[in-house]
C-alpha cells in the first residue's frame, strides 16, 4: 500500500504567486499542494492538515510571516513542521532574521523556478 503523498501548505495572499507555485508543484506529481490566502486560515489549515512543509509569504494581509511562524511554533500540533519563508525582501539582514526566527530556509521572489524545484527535490525525493 502506498503512503499518502507529502503535503505542502502555501500561505500566500497573491493569486499570481499561488498560481506560479501551483504550476511548479504540479511538475512533481508525488507532492500535494494546498493554499491559504492569509495567516489565520493558514494556521487553521496547518492544524487540520499537518503538512510536511509550509511555504510562508512574509507579508500577509492579516499578520506578517514572523507572527505566523511564532504561532506555529507555539502550537504543539504545528511546532515541528518546517517552514520556508518566501519574500521579495532579499537583503542579508532579512535572511538572517528569518533563519534566526526558526525558518528552515529563505527563498526569494520572484521565484527562481530551477532553485525552487531543486529545493523541493532535496526535501522530497521522487523515489523516496
Amino acid at each position: 500500500m502506498r503512503s499518502a503523498p507529502p503535503q505542502i501548505l502555501y500561505i500566500e495572499d497573491n493569486p499570481v504567486n499561488q498560481l506560479v507555485v501551483e504550476e511548479l508543484v504540479a511538475q512533481r506529481p508525488h507532492l500535494q499542494l494546498s493554499c491559504s490566502p492569509d495567516g489565520a486560515s493558514g494556521l487553521e489549515a496547518a492544524r487540520r492538515q499537518h503538512p510536511q512543509l509550509i511555504l510562508l509569504d512574509m507579508q500577509l494581509p492579516d499578520m506578517d510571516g514572523y507572527e505566523v511562524m511564532r504561532l506555529l511554533q507555539a502550537d504543539a500540533l504545528t511546532a515541528g513542521i518546517p517552514c520556508i519563508a518566501l519574500s521579495a525582501n532579499a537583503m542579508p539582514e532579512d535572511i538572517r532574521r528569518a533563519l534566526a526566527a526558526g525558518f528552515a530556509a529563505y527563498w526569494t521572489k520572484p521565484i527562481d523556478f530551477k532553485a525552487f524545484l531543486a529545493g523541493l527535490d532535496e526535501r522530497f525525493p521522487a523515489d523516496a
